[in-house]
């Protein structure tokens, strides 16, 4: 045997050796199984206030220090659950008994929103009111799939997805796709340079919703999120389906959108976020009611559709502590038989609104009252302005309708009476017996 293997040999073995004494000091430095569960659920606990469990947790050595936490479940009404957590530790870190994770994995879980805003940091013992979910440690990768997101309303959502997190513990990389959309409707984020600045770029039904994204630090501390959106061709009435939602209005959108936020932390920016949306339509279409039907009936409902040469506005939402509320103003629609305007608030899917309604162009806006849900919309007069139409009828049918009915409407306001939304038929007023 040469002189040059047998070194070779004999520098194998050595390396060999000292793998065996490292990993055998590594396990001596690890805590059991037992131990780790049992310091993870009270960590959690101290942390959050909320108690979770395990049926199993246990450390790994090769070919990789990993924490594997299988079906963890808090103790909630409707628990959060993780059925297979990953955690990724390097080598070195490791060894020097500060473990640095390098990546995480997740296999399956379930996230109800109302259980994630009950998790709260501890301070000093004293709960904080802000959440205790925090943004992840600098340099690590993040993966998960058949993640379950359960919003407000109880609606299930499954998403997957990955996330490369920066030495400053925001994203450099993140793509996150709402599981089983075709095609794909997916979010990704792409840093650019060292700044906190994104591209953003949204696949959607029919389109894209691309733009940037700028994240700066105010002066009094406080972090200030901006970004500027392009709705391209989006097709409204699919896209709420992919998120399970119903559209009040079908066609392909247009326009710009401004998103802005404010917030002590990074993950605090989404319970303030603010979006403004100016769109425009053409053609488009309103699914739950026709709109012709319900102005010639004098403010009864009737099922039906109305298309819409063109339909524009500037749809605003605004996250609060009761769900995201939407305000559309300045709507313009525009047929060949109707012009309408108006004004909407819906929150938590309950309309609130009023619309002016135009046969012909030039004829005063016969006035209407939206409300209901956006399943189940509702277009109905004020008792002023079914009073008036009344009044029109028996003067004049038709045209004179619509005058009355905004005449009456203005006649109510400045007298201060109330806006009870009225369904059904005016009538003619009777004529008084003779006495």
């Amino acid at each position: 045997m040469s002189r040059a293997r047998r070194l070779m040999y004999a520098t194998s073995g050595l390396l060999a050796g000292g793998v065996v004494v490292l990993l055998t000091l590594a396990w001596s430095w690890l805590p059991s199984q037992e131990e780790v569960a049992e310091r993870v659920a009270q960590q959690f606990h101290e942390r959050t206030g909320v108690q979770v469990d395990f049926s199993h947790a246990q450390w790994t050595l090769w070919p990789q220090p990993t924490l594997v936490v299988e079906n963890a479940v808090t103790r909630q009404a409707s628990p959060i659950i993780l059925r297979n957590l990953r955690l990724r530790a390097t080598w070195s870190s490791v060894l020097q008994r500060a473990p640095q994770l390098q990546d995480i994995q997740l296999e399956g879980g379930v996230v109800p929103l109302v259980s994630l805003h009950q998790l709260r940091v501890n301070r000093g013992g004293q709960q904080d009111a802000r959440p205790a979910v925090a943004w992840l440690p600098g340099n690590v990768q993040l993966h998960f799939r058949e993640l379950t997101w359960i919003d407000r309303r109880g609606i299930e959502l499954d998403y997957e997805g990955s996330v490369d997190v920066g030495e400053d513990g925001l994203p450099d990389q993140a793509r996150i796709v709402r599981s089983g959309s075709s095609p794909a409707t997916q979010l990704r984020l792409q840093r650019q340079g060292q700044d906190w600045r994104w591209r953003v770029l949204i696949d959607v039904p029919g389109g894209t919703w691309n733009g940037s994204a700028e994240l700066a630090r105010a002066a009094n501390g406080r972090f200030r999120l901006t970004a500027e959106l392009v709705p391209k061709d989006v097709d409204v009435e699919a896209l709420l389906g992919v998120f399970r939602r119903h559209s009040a209005v079908s066609g392909r959108a247009n326009g710009s959108t401004t998103i802005e936020a404010e917030a002590e932390s990074p993950t605090g920016l989404a319970a303030n976020l603010h979006t403004s949306t100016r769109f425009v339509m053409k053609p488009a279409r309103l699914t739950r009611f026709d709109l012709a039907k319900a102005v010639r009936s004098a403010g009864t409902t009737e099922a039906g559709q109305t298309p819409l040469d063109e339909l524009s506005g500037t749809v605003d939402t605004q996250s609060t502590g009761n769900g995201i509320e939407f305000r559309y103003t300045n709507l313009l629609a525009r047929s060949g038989v109707l012009k309408a305007s108006g004004n909407v608030r819906m929150i938590r899917r309950k309309l609130d609104g009023e619309l002016a309604i135009d046969l012909v162009d030039g004829v005063v806006g016969i006035p209407l009252k939206i409300s209901g849900t956006v399943e189940e919309p509702v277009l109905s007069m004020t008792t002023g302005a079914v009073t008036g139409a009344a009044v029109g009828t028996a003067v004049l049918p038709g045209v004179g309708t619509a005058i009355g009915a905004r005449v009456g409407q203005q006649v109510e306001r400045l007298l201060g009476g109330d806006s009870k939304a009225t369904t059904g038929k005016p009538r003619a007023p009777q004529a008084k017996p003779a006495r």
